[in-house]
């Protein structure tokens, strides 16, 4: 999958990632986070953690890396493998303020690794978009993009002195970040030939890169199996597995947001609108838009341009 399509892939799918905790783990501390139903974010900001998964998979990152955890993972975080004490994350959880937590797993001593925490937040029918496949750990170094160094800063900045809107900003600059670990991602998988952690199948990224590419065309099933060089039944049933979506309702998903952009930023008329992102009746497009967003394109729109006049 091209790395261009990945913001217009984020945005089809409204992945968002809560931020909820910030840990600090002391030298010979090992924080236990058990299983649970959701995806996992963490964000090195100062040492270097050593991650153990379902105590068997390891993996080391240091200051600038980012890593995303499957639901439903054993976690052991430390600073070491040879960490003596074990805390368990619900035992030293200390709330602050603006809905923030502090895992304190220093056992008293300072802390010499410092990891920002969130989670990957589902749309509104449950799905994790790009992330719903996830099978294994993905982790990639990000310290050398400047504008991740900076969001981590402000991360830093914003931990040590909470105030209003910490949770809000927090969450926004993990999206950010989230982006670019993804982007980071894709790139690798590509040049070592292998299929990203996002997909079980890299024929399955090439048939989502081909809607958001062009997402007017006719596309069906079987265009796409053909794109993705899979038989209809096969592909079909692995594109669910992969986004907890049909491919024509992902197609669908894609061609109504960007609509939902055009509405916002363009003075063409609805039915314009609709015969731009592959739609054959505006009849058609008006009920998908209001079934996913809850009102028709037009009220959208009057609605929009009044809260932007007041």
């Amino acid at each position: 999958m091209a790395a261009s399509t990945l913001d217009a892939l984020l945005g089809a799918l409204s992945v968002e990632i809560e931020a909820f905790a910030i840990c600090e783990i002391g030298e010979d501390v090992r924080l236990i986070i058990p299983p649970v139903d959701m995806i996992e974010v963490h964000h090195i900001l100062e040492g270097t953690l050593h991650l153990t998964i379902d105590e068997s998979e390891t993996v080391e990152a240091g200051p600038g890396a980012m890593l995303i955890v499957p639901p439903g993972r054993l976690q052991h975080l430390a600073t070491s493998s040879k960490a003596l004490t074990s805390k368990g994350t619900y035992d030293v959880c200390v709330p602050v303020r603006e809905g923030m937590l502090v895992v304190d797993a220093t056992d008293g001593s300072e802390p010499t690794l410092r990891i920002a925490c969130g989670a990957v937040m589902p749309d509104e029918g449950g799905s994790y978009g790009p992330l719903q496949s996830l099978t294994r750990p993905v982790v990639e170094n990000l310290s050398d993009f400047p504008v991740v160094s900076a969001a981590f800063a402000a991360l830093l900045e914003e931990v040590a002195a909470p105030k209003e809107g910490t949770r809000a900003f927090t969450s926004a600059l993990m999206k950010a970040c989230l982006v670019m670990l993804l982007r980071r991602h894709l790139e690798t998988s590509r040049i070592a030939g292998t299929a990203p952690a996002l997909f079980h199948d890299a024929r399955i990224g090439r048939a989502v890169a081909v809607v958001l590419d062009r997402p007017a065309a006719a596309h069906s099933v079987t265009t796409l199996a053909k794109e993705a060089g899979m038989s209809r039944s096969a592909f079909a049933r692995e594109f669910k597995a992969a986004l907890d979506l049909t491919p024509m309702e992902f197609v669908a998903r894609v061609r109504l947001n960007l609509a939902h952009r055009l509405l916002l930023s363009t003075g063409i008329r609805v039915e314009g609108i609709a015969a731009t992102v592959g739609f054959n009746s505006r009849s058609h497009f008006s009920r998908l838009f209001r079934e996913h967003y809850g009102i028709d394109p037009s009220s959208f729109r009057r609605r929009n341009k009044a809260l932007t006049q007041n």
